[in-house]
């Protein structure tokens, strides 16, 4: 998937995609039991407003891709929540946005990849959001699996000048 900066897109004619993920180039790597297995993954910050005039988005694709190896009757899940803010420092507490469970029901190790998506109304939402995910093994040491996350902001209310 594409990581491209905030402000380097035309906001009026294409969607702007922005890594949510805090270490913005490279997947986030869980292992059960350690790292950041159920650990909140603070996202990075998205303003709303278009690189030029007063134009907020209206509307944002939450896509959140991953790969696997899971044991025997085990899962991964996933938690995302939204956080919204006005001044991009003091923070909204954040709201469940998605969960998200993928089971291993096979009896030895699978490796599993798939992705989730989501379209949020943004309409009455405040110029900076960010989404924060945690992920979950429910298995110790052995499982292991990557991910991350992006959103495409779209639908803003001015066109172009």
């Amino acid at each position: 998937m594409g990581n491209f900066p905030l402000n380097t897109a035309d906001q009026f004619t294409t969607p702007l995609e922005a890594c949510c993920s805090a270490n913005s180039g490279a997947p986030s790597v869980v292992t059960a039991g350690a790292g950041l297995d159920a650990l909140e993954v603070t996202g990075q910050t998205i303003d709303r407003k278009a690189s030029s005039g007063t134009a907020l988005a209206h509307s944002i694709d939450l896509a959140t891709a991953w790969l696997a190896a899971l044991t025997d009757t085990k899962s991964l899940s996933f938690t995302i929540n939204l956080q919204e803010s006005a001044d991009d420092s003091t923070w909204d507490t954040a709201e469940a946005v998605q969960a998200v469970t993928v089971e291993q029901l096979a009896t030895a190790t699978t490796n599993y990849r798939g992705t989730n998506r989501q379209r949020i109304d943004l309409m009455d939402r405040k110029r900076y959001i960010r989404f924060n995910v945690t992920p979950t093994l429910s298995n110790t040491a052995t499982d292991t699996a990557s991910f991350h996350t992006i959103a495409h902001l779209g639908g803003w209310n001015q066109t172009p000048q």
